[in-house]
């Protein structure tokens, strides 16, 4: 879930970071607009009613595609703040059918869109249209420009998307591909991002002793623009070491962070085990008034929450709070007593207090399945949480990936 990401967000880690620049494409002839930049897709401070304006203005035929994603992409986000996601997903879902037959003429634009749907398909519950998305991103840019930031980036997450189907072992063996085609088509910070997620995987399997190693390369790289990743490889190290989440053990590894470490802004360094919406007795954590999908003919409905939450110049989660939601928020208790237990890296300097504010949005949702006595796919499978940071300005330099979990 790492890597389910509205285009916005995702273009904010790329282009800052230097890695969206615009690849030499296979043919020079035509050349095809560069990828889309970080100020390209803004929503704050804007109406809905005008962004659903900018929508039916590119709907009319009014919009290039560059223009008809930024317009979708603005507007779909807005609506799945506000909880919306039936519109969002509409919308995104109409603006792919549009661009379509011109998706190679502005391939970078149309794969942040099906970063869009990505995102609000896993939120929806549609595994199938989520992974169909997150593949035809891929392909679309591997067809134009395989080797360039945007394609490699998108296969990470493709990969990251098929976890739940592959398990660990496919998962780890094409995260080595992948580092193996960074590295080959210069691209070493990406290959060391491939190398993080390998990493924790190697660990939750057992191979303890591969884990490590590899994150002992990563620290060991002597590249003047891989200091954030470096730091990533050496919280994720000291976190693994940590995993039994001993007091001792988490205070030992917070004194061992040096000054380096904690100027990257607020990095997580332990957090205990996300909550599952299944707890004893099979029952989810549901308000007693909540509908239930006690037959396989009902259809489950979306809960969704913001939690809002600060972090402290020692490290320490203060005051996690649910900020809005659906009706319904009893679900999200746990998944709150679990924030506030987080340790994130400490600021250097006491009254630091940037970026130390986040929100953080969880949607209860289920997968999508065909019931028995039924034709119609519906959201009555296996419950899940889904969760993306809506904080609003960057959590920590855009250069500094976010430690696996």
């Amino acid at each position: 879930m790492a890597y389910r990401l509205f285009a916005a967000t995702a273009l904010a880690w790329l282009s800052t970071a230097g890695l969206a620049q615009a690849p030499v494409p296979l043919n020079p002839t035509p050349q095809v607009p560069g990828p889309l930049k970080r100020d390209e897709i803004v929503v704050i401070g804007a109406r809905l009613a005008d962004l659903k304006a900018d929508v039916a203005r590119c709907e009319a035929g009014g919009c290039g595609v560059r223009e008809d994603v930024i317009a979708t992409v603005r507007y779909a986000e807005a609506e799945f703040r506000e909880g919306n996601y039936h519109d969002a997903r509409k919308a995104l879902g109409r603006a792919v059918s549009r661009t379509k037959q011109q998706a190679d003429s502005d391939p970078f634009a149309v794969a942040e869109l099906h970063t869009a749907r990505a995102t609000v398909a896993w939120h929806f519950g549609d595994q199938r249209e989520a992974l169909r998305a997150t593949g035809a991103q891929t392909r679309l840019l591997d067809r134009h420009a395989p080797e360039s930031p945007n394609a490699l980036m998108a296969r990470l997450r493709l990969i990251q998307a098929q976890y739940q189907l592959d398990g660990p072992s496919v998962n780890i063996r094409e995260l080595d591909n992948l580092s193996q085609r960074a590295e080959a088509a210069n691209q070493p910070l990406i290959a060391m991002r491939a190398d993080l997620g390998r990493a924790a995987m190697l660990y939750r399997v057992n191979q303890r002793q591969e884990a490590m190693a590899l994150l002992a390369k990563i620290e060991a790289s002597d590249l003047p623009n891989a200091v954030a990743l470096r730091t990533a490889a050496q919280i994720l190290a000291m976190r693994l070491d940590a995993s039994s989440g001993d007091p001792a053990a988490i205070e030992a590894l917070i004194a061992k962070l040096s000054e380096e470490q904690k100027r990257h802004g607020p990095m997580l360094v332990w957090a205990p085990p996300r909550p599952t919406p299944y707890g004893p007795g099979n029952a989810p954590p549901i308000e007693r008034d909540a509908p239930s999908s006690g037959s396989s003919s009902e259809v489950f409905p979306i809960y969704w929450v913001d939690v809002g939450f600060s972090i402290g110049a020692d490290g320490h989660v203060e005051s996690a709070e649910i900020l809005r939601g659906s009706e319904l928020t009893g679900w999200a208790k746990p998944i709150v007593k679990a924030i506030a237990q987080r340790r994130y890296t400490p600021a250097v300097e006491p009254d630091d207090l940037a970026g130390r504010y986040r929100v953080e949005r969880y949607t209860l949702t289920a997968d999508f399945v065909v019931p028995g006595r039924s034709l119609i796919r519906r959201r009555a499978g296996l419950k899940r949480f889904e969760q993306i940071d809506l904080t609003v300005a960057p959590p920590q330099p855009a250069s500094a990936p976010t430690v696996p979990s």
